[in-house]
């Protein structure tokens, strides 16, 4: 009796394992790439997006690798060092030694290489300051940067430029259109009147109103109309765009500061990486 109990449990127990064991997953693996660091590496960390990896090496250096592996750059630190961890965004990196009991906190600045020729601008051409702000004529916020880019202005009134880049969002379907016709006021020098003027209307906004906004400014309304159909201004939107995703632009606006990223986007953030700026250059 017992084994007749025993047996087709026994069945059962084995059916399940094999059952089991042939839905487990597979593991597969690929080598993407194999770094050598100029030192020998004691510990690595990376990015909560995995856009950057730090390795700690035996030179008293950090190398900063992108996310294709390529070294953009290294920090030496101070001291000794044997483990590394990263903030999210890998604005700072955190040292221990854990023989010295210590842990040190580095600031990590990238600095982008934003090209600015040819983009319309406010302030001294030759300023030792560059404020690129990455804008979208249908974002709220950016309308908002507007009044904090004139207060700096004003209290640098010789030492800033601020840029303006297009970064049309693509869930705006009319960033590109009056992206285009602020480029096309721009040819008549009066880039910043239509800025202003579409930021002014943001609600209610449509594509026809931007040749009503170009004879309010007393545009030539023939060249108006001839340069907001010339593909070049299309074309220059588009470079503006690409140069944003290069400098990891995400969403706008977004400020830089001599090509280094403004996180604290208020009057107190600008003046302190300004002031930071105009104290290298001296």
């Amino acid at each position: 009796m017992k084994q007749a109990i025993v047996r087709p449990l026994l069945a059962a127990v084995g059916l399940m394992l094999a059952l089991t064991n042939s839905a487990q997953a597979t593991v597969e693996t690929k080598t993407l790439t194999t770094l050598k660091p100029t030192g020998k590496p004691i510990a690595t960390t990376v990015t909560a997006d995995g856009r950057w990896l730090f390795v700690l090496t035996g030179k008293k250096t950090v190398e900063i690798y992108d996310v294709s592996g390529v070294l953009k750059d290294t920090i030496k630190i101070e001291g000794q060092a044997d483990s590394i961890a990263s903030s999210p965004t890998g604005d700072k990196l955190f040292l221990s030694a854990k023989e010295a009991g210590t842990i040190s906190v580095v600031t990590v600045d990238f600095v982008q290489a934003i090209e600015t020729a040819g983009a319309p601008f406010k302030g001294p051409e030759g300023a030792p300051v560059v404020v690129a702000v990455f804008s979208d004529f249908q974002c709220p916020y950016c309308a908002k940067v507007s009044s904090l880019m004139d207060q700096v202005l004003a209290l640098y009134p010789k030492e800033v430029k601020v840029v303006y880049k297009s970064f049309p969002l693509q869930t705006h379907q009319l960033a590109v259109p009056a992206a285009v016709a602020a480029l096309a006021a721009h040819r008549q020098g009066k880039f910043w009147e239509m800025h202003d003027k579409i930021f002014e209307n943001l609600n209610g906004l449509t594509e026809d109103k931007f040749p009503e906004f170009a004879k309010g400014l007393g545009l030539d309304m023939e060249k108006f109309a001839k340069d907001s159909a010339d593909p070049q201004l299309r074309q220059q939107v588009q470079l503006d765009l690409q140069s944003g995703v290069k400098a990891e632009v995400r969403g706008t606006p977004t400020i830089f500061v001599n090509g280094r990223r403004l996180n604290e986007r208020s009057l107190e953030g600008m003046k302190a990486l300004i002031d930071g700026e105009l104290k290298k250059a001296k």
